[in-house]
């Protein structure tokens, strides 16, 4: 059986179920007070519900297979010996930063180049950085160059301990930023350590060893899964114009179509004959095409500018290519054939 992690609660929890749900693989939680749940459409593989910072360090162990986190939590548990292999790096939801924050008061810095000269000034005490994150915040600092800190593990209330008196300033993240103003607390220019959003992750070693063995079911599962979670987000990102277009001929159409910078579609329109109603004219085409959430006016525009009436746009539940470039590229990761 492959093991998946996701987060047991919290927004993250809603948003991965929703993904999943979405792509046909209903979470079915039995007992709330279990942590093992069940997958809908895929019976090869098990849920298992954990803290996100759980996740990344029991993917890198091996413990399960999959999991759903962040990239934050992947570069701060993850480990250094690469066993946490990425296999969709973005799956458009809990997006964040790793950032620096520090007290407004301090209103002469302005970047980190600022506070690296405060801070290495002869004589400053060193700073008190509080942090859950304290391998991303020791790289930081190296990074940056500030040699006098000292690391405060703080697991929750970050935004406080500034005014508490507990530290001089914080590395955790930030989303829409109210929380640290609502605390008295900015960001700066070059604070930024890290973005992050929700990864699909696996366990390198047990992909590999997945794939040699005569029980192909981790690789089959991935694949699965990778390329239902691809082709929804490419969905999501897509609408299908359809509209009728009177025209000489199909080429007629095309050439028409052709001179509309967003009608190319995925692989070119769609253009079809329309059956007229008895004793009606002919030459009535119908126009399929599909469009980014971008391109939507822009596309309707030229589609009207062409002739185009009656233009209807329908949301797009999936968009599978004839290749995962996702799969190919996590197999050549591997070191794994195609085949």
């Amino acid at each position: 059986v492959v093991r998946i992690a996701i987060p047991s609660k919290g927004g993250v929890f809603e948003q991965t179920k929703e993904l999943l749900a979405a792509i046909g693989c209903d979470v079915r939680v039995n007992n709330p007070r279990q942590y093992i749940a069940t997958l809908k459409g895929l019976p090869d593989a098990e849920i298992w519900l954990q803290r996100p910072s759980d996740i990344a360090r029991k993917v890198r162990d091996g413990t399960v297979d999959l999991g759903f986190c962040g990239t934050d939590l992947v570069a701060e548990y993850g480990g250094s010996d690469d066993e946490v292999v990425t296999i969709h790096e973005d799956l458009n939801y809990a997006s964040c930063r790793l950032s620096l924050g520090i007290p407004m008061s301090w209103d002469s810095i302005h970047s980190i180049d600022d506070l690296v000269s405060v801070v290495n000034a002869p004589g400053h005490p060193a700073l008190r950085v509080a942090t859950k994150f304290t391998k991303q915040a020791k790289q930081f600092f190296a990074k940056v160059g500030i040699e006098k800190y000292e690391l405060v593990f703080m697991d929750g209330a970050l935004e406080a301990s500034t005014q508490m008196g507990t530290a001089d300033c914080i590395v955790d993240l930030v989303s829409s930023g109210v929380t640290l103003r609502e605390n008295l607390l900015k960001e700066v220019d070059g604070g930024t350590i890290l973005e992050s959003t929700f990864q699909l992750v696996g366990n390198r070693s047990n992909l590999a060893d997945s794939a040699k063995s005569d029980d192909n079911n981790l690789r089959a599962v991935t694949k699965e899964l990778l390329e239902r979670i691809e082709a929804h987000v490419a969905g999501k990102q897509c609408y299908n114009l359809i509209a009728n277009i009177r025209g000489s001929s199909p080429g007629d159409v095309a050439r028409r179509l052709g001179s509309g910078t967003s009608l190319a579609g995925l692989d070119g329109p769609t253009i079809s004959t329309v059956i007229p109603p008895r004793e009606s004219t002919t030459g009535m085409y119908a126009v399929g095409v599909i469009v980014s959430q971008d391109n939507l006016y822009t596309a309707v525009s030229e589609l009207r500018r062409i002739g185009g009436s009656g233009v209807c746009v329908l949301p797009v539940t999936y968009v599978f290519e004839r290749t995962s470039p996702r799969w190919e590229a996590l197999l050549k990761d591997l070191k794994l054939s195609l085949q």
